[in-house]
């Protein structure tokens, strides 16, 4: 009995051997790229945002990730067979980043390709490290599947460790809309921005600004609280800030740059946005805008958004922050109508005097035959 237990667990072993042979994962890097807040450009601070990592499993991945940060995964997969060993179809990689994501997995793969014997190729796989993410070391794992044309399955994996950090203080715009972009005759907009903290810290004395020389917008919210905890929820650690903004008429068409600006302390400067509000002269109204403009600011006017790396969202009619679809829309303006009604009415006037005209023409060639006669 016993022995027949040990050759069963040899075939399995031999098995799994066989199922990893030929197809090999031979190279790791990582690559991270980082958000783009005001501080991070200018701050003097030397990161590692690369890394070759070692191919064993329980490897460290020695790059300084930080939350909302993308990272980049390259991975070099061999066929290891040589001579006339089969080709291997639809190999494809995959990697799990483990509970990252508040619990959840996050987890992407590359499109599949196939390898001759001894060839090989290399695919990235990018991932967004999520903003609200827990300081911590998670586990990568990164593997490698395809098939001979027997349907004989190849695998091979590698479980890596890797680590996010979190600055002391880490404030961030994350979010601008303006709504709408374009305002012509009624020059009516709202700018709404909201902010998080990503750092390890509780911010207390946050403060939020909206600026604008050009068109006299100046509004500053302070003394503004975001929680850190990793406990806490995503109200806390966020703010939103709304501002109703109506251009006098003597400001001129124009691009006109508005500033939002985030504040530490209410002094350092940690990050910075702008969003641009066009000015057309109330004459000039032209084909552009959003069907689903907010009410009173004119249909057809557009709405314009700075959102999160990866992120899809647009707005509702309230300016609120959703899944949606840009849809570009013709704007009629009483001008133009004007101008078609006066055309149908003068080709219709021409055709009458036409008609009138030949009438007349008629009638007196038929007085001229009676004469005669």
């Amino acid at each position: 009995m016993k022995l027949i237990i040990f050759i069963f667990a040899f075939m399995l072993l031999t098995a799994s051997i066989s199922l990893a042979k030929g197809l090999e994962i031979t190279e790791i890097s990582a690559y991270v790229d980082y958000d783009e807040a005001y501080t991070y450009r200018i701050e003097h601070v030397s990161r590692k945002n690369s890394a070759s990592v070692p191919v064993s499993n329980n490897s460290k991945i020695d790059a300084d990730i930080l939350p909302g940060s993308n990272v980049t995964f390259t991975i070099r997969i061999e066929n290891t067979f040589q001579g006339d060993n089969p080709d291997l179809k639809g190999v494809f990689a995959k990697v799990t980043i483990k509970d990252i994501d508040d619990g959840a997995d996050l987890d992407e793969e590359s499109l599949d390709f196939d390898l001759e014997p001894g060839n090989d190729e290399r695919v990235d796989i990018k991932f967004e490290i999520p903003l609200d993410v827990s300081a911590g070391t998670y586990n990568a794992i990164i593997s490698a599947d395809g098939e001979d044309r027997n349907k004989t399955q190849y695998s091979a994996k590698i479980n890596l460790r890797l680590e996010v950090k979190k600055q002391s203080h880490d404030i961030r715009i994350t979010r601008v809309l303006l709504n709408p972009s374009i305002i012509d005759c009624d020059r009516r907009a709202k700018l709404t921005a909201e902010i998080t903290n990503a750092g390890s810290n509780a911010e207390g004395q946050a403060a939020l600004e909206f600026k604008s020389s050009d068109i006299g917008v100046k509004s500053v919210d302070k003394n503004i609280f975001l929680e850190a905890s990793d406990e806490a929820s995503d109200e806390e650690k966020t703010y939103t800030k709304t501002l109703n903004i109506d251009v006098p008429q003597s400001v001129k068409a124009g691009n006109h740059p508005i500033f939002i600006n985030l504040y530490w302390k209410e002094i350092a400067l940690f990050d910075q946005k702008i969003a641009e509000l066009v000015i057309r002269d109330c004459s000039s109204s032209g084909l552009y805008g959003v069907e689903n403009a907010q009410e009173g600011h004119g249909e057809g006017n557009k709405a314009v958004t700075f959102i999160g790396p990866g992120d899809e969202e647009m707005t509702n009619q309230e300016g609120e922050f959703q899944k949606g679809e840009l849809i570009i829309a013709t704007k009629e303006t009483p001008a133009s109508n004007f101008i078609l009604a006066s055309m149908l009415l003068g080709g219709a006037l021409i055709i009458i005097i036409a008609a009138l005209a030949a009438i007349g023409y008629l009638r007196n060639k038929k007085d001229g035959a009676k004469n005669k006669i």
